[in-house]
């Protein structure tokens, strides 16, 4: 009988359901497996976010450094008396081009510009020179008709994008390129980037040193 009894007890005891302990008990359970889950899926997303944003980062840096390479390696000294550099400072160059215009060198003027948002934008507008110069002779009158570089997405807690050096490797203080010398004396040109889509995501940094060529134009080459 004693069998009988205790097959009635767990016969009740199932027939009754959880107790209101089990039940709190494997609700709370259920929450942190919920909780770790959702917290995991979360930073998922975010992961994918910073992936997303340093490809995109890495693409403008890498943009933005090949072409300004490409034209500082195109700098030419409008004759034998003037520099290739017609300004220079930290976040602002400007300089002559041989960009196979039939009038003369083209006139480019790279700079870095605040944005909204903590993050700067670099910009290289481009101006022909005026019909009719020749070599010493050219002039500057028009409008900046091409934007040749578009960048996005500079760091703006970096002020410095070029660096200057001379022939001997020496780096020249900006605030010293007000002459003519000291502009004929720049023979290469560093260009830092830091790039970053927003605050918070990755930085990707890029640096890279253009050789000025110290030639001057030659409307026949």
């Amino acid at each position: 009988m004693n069998w009988l009894r205790a097959f009635l007890r767990l016969d009740r005891r199932s027939e009754s359901g959880f107790t209101l302990v089990e039940l709190t008990v494997a609700i709370s359970l259920l929450s942190l497996v919920t909780a770790a889950a959702f917290g995991t899926v979360i930073e998922m997303q975010h992961q994918a976010v910073l992936t997303t944003d340093r490809f995109t980062a890495e693409g403008e840096a890498q943009t933005i450094a090949d072409r300004i390479t490409k034209d500082l390696r195109t700098a030419v000294a409008p004759s034998s008396t003037q520099a290739a550099f017609a300004s220079a400072s930290a976040s602002d160059v400007t300089f002559y081009a041989s960009l196979s215009d039939p009038n003369g060198p083209t006139k480019l003027h790279a700079y870095v510009s605040a944005a909204p948002g903590n993050v700067s934008v670099f910009h290289e507008d481009s101006t022909a020179p005026d019909p009719g110069g020749t070599p010493g002779n050219y002039t500057y009158n028009q409008n900046p008709t091409v934007t040749r570089i578009d960048g996005r997405y500079l760091d703006s807690t970096q002020p410095v994008v070029f660096t200057y050096y001379d022939s001997s490797g020496n780096a020249i203080d900006p605030s010293t390129l007000t002459t003519l010398a000291a502009l004929r004396s720049i023979d290469a040109v560093g260009v830092n980037l830091r790039v970053r889509v927003r605050p918070g995501s990755p930085v990707v940094v890029i640096n890279t040193l253009i050789h000025a060529r110290n030639v001057d134009y030659n409307p026949n080459t």
